[in-house]
């Protein structure tokens, strides 16, 4: 009998403390996680081994960026100047382009609608041409038309409370494509 009371006591004990090891792994993990939080992401590619989507940190860099993809020869130098150190925004896209010689082109992009879409990344009313707009959800050709022509005979640029004033979008439309930007 003795016996049944060392197992009954050994799994009550593993029964109050394996709860108490899980909870402690998971604020050591969230508390990991805290130091690099997460604002967005860039997409790198070009000369680089590991092209994709990387998260983007409060202070990342294009050349924290690029080093992370890989570039597939040693980087000299990056052109234009100061875009080494150019704090990337969220839904940047960098292509990378060595020359011979060591040095790094960079061509700083935005991403596509439709990606920035998928990644939840806001979209740019300022930025999107016509095929962008049409792939929002009830938006197309016709209309997408309508809010480019819109911005350009309204300055080039518009305010998102605008896309009101384009024919062919009303309330329901209107708060059906807003929470993409």
């Amino acid at each position: 009998m003795v016996r049944y009371e060392r197992i009954i006591l050994l799994l009550v004990a593993a029964a109050l403390l394996i709860p108490a090891g899980i909870k402690t792994r998971q604020s050591a993990q969230n508390a990991a996680l805290a130091g690099f939080s997460v604002k967005g992401f860039v997409r790198v590619e070009g000369d680089v081994a590991h092209p994709g989507m990387y998260p983007l940190s409060a202070n990342l860099v294009t050349l924290s960026a690029i080093k992370m993809a890989e570039p597939l020869r040693p980087l000299k130098r990056l052109a234009p100047a100061g875009a080494a150190g150019r704090r990337l925004k969220n839904g940047e896209g960098i292509r990378l382009t060595i020359r011979e010689d060591g040095q790094g082109d960079v061509i700083f992009i935005p991403l596509p609608a439709s990606e920035r879409m998928l990644m939840g990344i806001p979209l740019d009313i300022n930025t999107m041409g016509a095929a962008d707009f049409d792939r929002l959800p009830g938006i197309g050709p016709l209309i997408a038309g309508r809010i480019v022509t819109y911005r350009q005979n309204n300055g080039g640029s518009m305010a998102l409370e605008e896309l009101l004033k384009v024919e062919g979008i009303g309330e329901k439309r209107y708060e059906t494509i807003k929470r993409y930007f």
